[in-house]
């Protein structure tokens, strides 16, 4: 895992623990499902989280992803964020 990928994972990993009130997405692996049985973001959730995702990163995931498979995990979300990202 690159240093990068590996920021945004912790990043990401905090915005779901907040947006959740709970600390358990700080320590599932990073295939845990984002929806459903995984994280359980709901759909307002999971549009709070694009949302920031889009203040912080720049990257609208919605518009890019019109099947949102970056969802599917932390991970994915996490690489698809790391591939879109402009150098800092």
């Amino acid at each position: 895992m690159t240093a990068e990928l590996a920021a945004v994972t912790t990043e990401l990993r905090e915005l779901l623990a907040e947006l959740t009130a709970n600390p358990m997405p700080l320590q599932v692996p990073t295939e845990t499902a984002l929806l459903r049985d995984g994280i359980g973001l709901d759909s307002l959730s999971a549009t709070m989280l694009l949302t920031r995702i889009e203040q912080r990163y720049g990257i609208d995931v919605a518009s890019e992803d019109l099947n949102l498979d970056a969802l599917a995990s932390i991970g994915t979300l996490a690489a698809y964020i790391t591939a879109r990202m402009s150098p800092r």
